[in-house]
């Protein structure tokens, strides 16, 4: 960076700002706190806060086609005996847990780690037994047949 040409571009913008804009601006623990409010970063070197799990989590994609309807849930990290999964009529319910693989004071932390549930409206109702489930490479997918495939006439009185 050419210092002089920051240095000339300060003093333009000196001009255009009244106040204690600079000193505010310069001043390290002003910047600190901004921070901290605004970007939700930690200061005194305290560990960042955990990655909450949010009511979006797993990122899940559902797909149907003419005959079964197919789930895709992204669970990176997660083992398969740490997972529950659950259906009633046409709502699934996702469980899981899991548990760091690294100790030690995280300096970023983005990956989802502990406990979630999550509820999610399928497109069609289904039995828990008529349900696959496949868990591989952290991607957990789960299957289901159709019932209604073809619309049924109803005779009308």
């Amino acid at each position: 960076m050419d210092f002089d040409k920051f240095k000339q571009w300060m003093e333009l913008a000196k001009k255009y700002q009244s106040g204690d804009f600079w000193n505010g601006m310069l001043d390290q623990s002003s910047f600190q706190q901004f921070m901290k409010e605004n970007m939700d970063m930690a200061s005194n070197n305290e560990p960042p806060a955990q990655t909450s799990m949010n009511n979006n989590f797993p990122n899940t994609d559902i797909y149907i086609n003419e005959f079964e309807v197919i789930i895709i849930a992204d669970l990176p990290g997660f083992k398969k005996e740490n997972l529950h999964v659950s259906i009633s009529g046409n709502k699934l319910l996702l469980k899981g847990t899991s548990v760091p693989i690294i100790t030690g004071q995280p300096v970023l932390q983005e990956r989802v780690q502990g406990e979630f549930q999550r509820i999610i409206e399928l497109p069609e109702p289904t039995e828990s037994n008529q349900v696959k489930a496949k868990f591989q490479n952290g991607i957990l997918i789960l299957t289901y047949k159709r019932k209604y495939i073809y619309e049924e006439k109803v005779i009308i009185d």
